[in-house]
């Protein structure tokens, strides 16, 4: 009786196991995604809305009959706090037995969440959070679809060095810039960014400071003015450069510059002032065939359900990095295996212009400094015009020209 009972449990229990296995990897009727976004707490407004574009990006693939034939099921978990994060992706992954991640939207959270994550060696999208640490951990596991904080330094040098300092008059050459940033841990990466490649281009930095607009700064005479700064910083110090006078186009960020306060706060002075980072709005007019009726089939939904709202960019992001997972990586490992999640997005290679919004797709690999980071995202320049914050750049996307 007793080597019947023990028999008995043991078919039992592996029956139990291969069916809660088989669960995991290929249930029969959807994909079980985890998402862990913040929907409640001081993060919540864009976390909603970033979540949002995950939601539409998930109905629009189930309503073309889902992926290899199969529904997506998305498995929420709400994260406020970095704690939250990191224990609803333990939640997930032990009791929900998940294995594929879109988050986080908040950096934070991202690295809160993608700690628990690697550790169980679960694939992770992160949609959002663009901190130069997300991707500087070596993490196998984590594939960031938006551009990083290191791209955004990059670019906002790029486009002064290229586009602003003719409409200065000047050149390359004889362009002067000035780097001023808060001293965070994103005012000080930012700045080492910005410094960083302004020195790869053979660009003259006359002066690089923590941020203030006292007599030093205005005596070093730039042409431009790259800030890494958050709203609080950035008002006070245009309001102290306005007293001293201090005149020079100033290029910050979408963190401080770019915040709705700033122009409440001063007004025409604002008009000119430029940021980058996350697009102050987005067009899809001039993208390619195929992301243009993706992109607009997404916007038509978004306004469906939000009152005739178009998109915020944030909800742009959430779909873009949703899609990149169930167009390009989900259909191509055939399986929600981590592994084979992973190795198929590491072999993605989509130019820009053909996989979702202006960007392409191909994810730095194993070893590298950024790994995980879609080398092909871009982040967007914005510029005050007339009271509103408008998009300048990348062309495909924008919303108005350079003033």
């Amino acid at each position: 009786m007793r080597r019947v009972f023990i028999g008995t449990s043991l078919i039992a229990f592996l029956f139990v196991f291969f069916s809660a296995t088989q669960g995991v990897f290929a249930s029969d009727n959807v994909w079980r995604i985890g998402t862990i976004y913040p929907l409640t707490g001081p993060n919540a407004k864009n976390g909603i809305k970033n979540f949002d574009g995950v939601k539409i990006a998930t109905e629009m693939i189930n309503e073309a009959g889902g992926v290899l034939g199969k529904k997506v099921m998305l498995v929420s978990a709400d994260a406020p706090d970095p704690q939250a994060a990191a224990s609803e992706a333990n939640r997930l992954i032990t009791n929900e037995r998940i294995t594929a991640i879109i988050g986080t939207q908040s950096s934070s959270l991202s690295m809160a969440a993608t700690v628990v994550a690697e550790k169980n060696k679960i694939f992770y999208i992160e949609t959002e959070g663009v901190s130069g640490l997300i991707t500087a951990r070596g993490f196998k596991y984590l594939f960031r679809t938006t551009f990083s904080g290191s791209m955004m330094a990059i670019q906002m040098v790029d486009f002064s060095a290229e586009r602003l300092a003719s409409r200065l008059g000047k050149t390359k050459k004889n362009l002067r810039l000035a780097i001023v940033h808060e001293d965070g841990g994103f005012g000080t990466s930012t700045g080492k960014g910005l410094k960083a490649r302004a020195k790869a281009l053979g660009l003259n930095v006359v002066s690089t400071q923590s941020y203030s607009a006292k007599s030093k700064l205005k005596q070093a005479k730039p042409d431009i003015l790259l800030a890494a700064q958050y709203i609080n910083d950035s008002i006070l110090f245009h309001r102290q450069a306005k007293e001293l006078r201090f005149k020079t186009l100033v290029f910050g960020t979408t963190a401080g510059q770019g915040n709705p306060d700033f122009v409440k706060a001063l007004g025409k002075y604002a008009d000119g002032v430029l940021a980058g980072g996350i697009p102050a709005e987005i067009s899809i007019k001039r993208l390619g065939a195929q992301p243009n009726k993706d992109a607009a089939e997404f916007v038509r939904r978004y306004k469906k359900t939000h009152r005739g709202e178009y998109p915020n960019p944030t909800s742009f992001v959430g779909f873009a990095g949703a899609w990149i997972f169930y167009k390009f990586i989900l259909p191509k490992a055939g399986t929600l295996d981590p592994d084979k999640l992973r190795a198929a997005a590491l072999s993605l290679d989509i130019k820009p212009g053909h996989g979702v919004l202006n960007w392409g797709i191909k994810f730095a690999k194993p070893g590298a400094r950024n790994a995980g980071q879609n080398l092909y995202a871009s982040a967007g320049i914005n510029q005050w015009q007339d009271g509103h914050l408008k998009l300048i750049y990348p062309r495909e996307i924008a919303t108005a020209d350079l003033r």
